[in-house]
């Protein structure tokens, strides 16, 4: 090989990999591999509506973000990574038996966001997910898939359409959702993001509240004396939020948040896994009091 054709191929070599560091970057936020969300929240004890059991749940989740969306990114897709951890814990009693009583929720959701014309955005996604009562770990596993499109109708409005994909929990395998942020004027935002609903008066710069609905609970793959199956528990609550930001001068939100409420209507199941998640045992439950408290660093 000449000395002329090393030069021309490592000059080439050279040019790729400089081309390669200026299209990937790879950044943490400015807190490392610090938690950036958190939260705790509580339903008191519920009795079944007919029926002899009575149940109360207890949750703490937790984020720890893996990459810093707004500096990591492969060309022009910007990337999102993080793990979400969340434990909960029932407490049953009278007819619902539960063998272990706690729930383990570990997910690895990454994002690939693409910016599009007039602020639209396209994000697509995959989330790994165990789910599980800790006992039944090979049925608990799920690869989720997503993808969703926002449309900036305006500086005060936008919506987002999608399609959550969940081969081993959703009932009927992909979950279509939708969502909006609308600021009817310069003191309240009304927003639906994910399963909750808020309508938040702004104070002042720092605080909001307003009223609130969502849907909370889970899936899980747990043991029965039957074999493994689904537990399934959902619940609509309404109440009050607020947020305050506690950031300083210079720094990005930083928000307390605490809501108080009730949930209106509660359902707890174990489910076949079969492809219809066929009903195996069902329990309705009375309103009880929910509150939850959070901060969140995710801005």
């Amino acid at each position: 090989m000449s000395k002329r054709l090393i030069f021309t191929s490592i000059l080439l070599a050279s040019t790729v990999m400089a081309e390669g560091v200026h299209t990937i970057q790879y950044d943490l936020p400015d807190t490392g591999l610090a938690p950036s969300y958190g939260e705790a929240s509580f339903i008191s004890r519920m009795r079944q509506r007919h029926g002899g059991s009575d149940l109360s749940m207890q949750s703490y989740a937790l984020t720890l973000p893996l990459s810093d969306p707004r500096k990591t990114h492969w060309n022009k897709v910007y990337i999102n990574a993080q793990l979400d951890t969340k434990i909960t814990v029932f407490n049953a009693g009278g007819n619902l038996t539960l063998n272990n009583e706690v729930m383990y929720n570990v997910a690895l959701p990454m994002s690939f966001i693409t910016p599009m014309a007039h602020g639209n955005k396209l994000i697509v996604g995959v989330a790994p997910e165990l789910a599980t009562d800790g006992d039944a770990i090979e049925h608990g596993i799920d690869l989720a898939g997503y993808a969703m499109y926002t449309v900036k109708k305006s500086d005060t409005f936008s919506y987002t359409i999608g399609v959550g994909i969940s081969p081993r929990f959703a009932e009927y395998f992909a979950v279509p959702f939708f969502g909006f942020e609308w600021k009817p004027n310069r003191d309240w935002s009304i927003a639906m993001s994910g399963y909750k609903l808020t309508a938040m008066y702004q104070f002042n710069d720092r605080l909001a509240a307003g009223p609130f609905a969502m849907s909370t609970g889970g899936i899980w793959s747990v043991e029965t004396p039957s074999g493994d199956e689904f537990f399934r528990m959902r619940a609509l609550v309404v109440g009050l939020t607020a947020e305050y930001n506690f950031a300083a001068q210079g720094q990005t939100k930083r928000i307390i948040t605490a809501s108080i409420g009730s949930n209106v209507a509660t359902r707890a199941d174990f489910l076949k896994r079969n492809a219809g998640k066929d009903h195996v045992e069902t329990h309705h439950y009375k309103p009880a009091l929910y509150v939850s408290v959070g901060v969140d660093f995710r801005f």
